[in-house]
């Protein structure tokens, strides 16, 4: 009995159909997602194979990753002889993923009309096989919870060194006073206390919820107002308000951990579109401390970190989609 393949598909839809299959499940609809073409296409089979790391031949020495349709496709040594007829041609096409070829697909039984959408197929399985280097879930957790032990035990010493010992000379000042001395010099340094512990907490709050831009406004003014310089900051307007929540937040908190410090010089923040991701760099100020800990945290949001003596960069892919130009 005779196989009549199915009418054809537009090229469109087949990868599209590929394309929400393996975002959802990844390498796992590997062999579903061949199932799927070899259905849709009226193939025999489908095959997908590592490519072989030395260089040998794919169908003896690469790894099988998933097959659909007739079995024996996926046996490269078993040799077919058809009962009658010309044997099927078999299609293979070069599967490229994080700019390798990783594996081939070979197809049997596809018409030469199909080619366009094969490469098509073989273009979005490339994408699926793709995975950035990722920790795993467990260290990328333990990383994080490290580095925010380590921001609150910065912050703990930031109030040691600054309020708290505000307040011991308030104490002392206070005591005298008790005792017959200044009261006004006691007035005087409790009132410097209770400044520098409102200033302690003003920087301990997160500024993020109007934008990068209104964050970095008003940690400029408070900056300003200690006696220090302003920030000068030239952002990437619509980038700037594109970003999340938890970018704009790890991004306002580099930029204090540079501009805070009582001998921090004067701080330039630039953010700008490279491509797909969003990049900021802060220029002068404080050498960042603890860069581990800010790297852990960059890595977190699917971004990465640099830091030099002179300049802190942290780079993140964007998820937010270019606006689409206008005729």
């Amino acid at each position: 009995m005779g196989r009549t393949a199915p009418p054809p598909l537009a090229d469109a839809v087949l990868p599209g159909r590929l394309a929400e299959l393996l975002g959802d499940h990844g390498e796992a609809a590997l062999t579903e997602a061949l199932d799927l073409v070899v259905t849709e296409l009226g193939l025999r089979s489908a095959v997908l194979r590592e490519t072989d790391p030395h260089g040998g031949s794919v169908h003896r020495a690469g790894r099988l990753r998933a097959v659909a349709g007739d079995a024996v496709a996926a046996v490269p040594a078993m040799r077919v002889v058809p009962s009658g007829g010309a044997a099927p041609a078999t299609v293979e096409l070069p599967v490229r993923s994080g700019g390798r070829d990783a594996c081939v697909l070979s197809v049997l039984g596809a018409r030469p009309s199909q080619l366009p959408v094969l490469r098509a197929v073989a273009a979005v399985l490339g994408l699926a096989l793709f995975r950035p280097s990722r920790l795993p879930l467990a260290d990328a957790a333990a990383d994080l919870v490290a580095a925010a032990d380590a921001e609150a035990d910065a912050a703990a010493d930031h109030l040691h060194d600054g309020p708290v010992q505000a307040l011991v000379v308030a104490h002392y000042a206070a005591t005298a006073a008790a005792r017959g001395g200044d009261p006004v010099a006691a007035r005087d340094a409790v009132q410097a206390a209770l400044v520098e512990l409102r200033r302690a907490l003003w920087h301990l709050r997160p500024r993020g919820d109007g934008g990068l831009a209104a964050a970095l406004g008003l940690l400029s003014d408070r900056l300003e107002e200690a006696g220090g310089a302003p920030l000068g900051f030239v952002l990437d307007e619509p980038l700037s308000a594109a970003l999340p929540s938890a970018v704009v937040s790890t991004a306002y908190r580099l930029v204090q951990a540079a501009a805070v410090p009582p001998d921090a010089g004067p701080v330039r923040v630039t953010l700008r579109r490279e491509g797909g991701t969003a990049v900021l760099d802060i220029d002068g100020g404080t050498p960042l401390a603890d860069v581990a800990r800010w790297t852990a945290k960059a890595r977190a949001l699917g971004g990465s970190l640099t830091s030099t003596e002179a300049r802190t960069r942290l780079a993140v892919p964007l998820t937010t989609p270019r606006p689409k130009a206008t005729s």
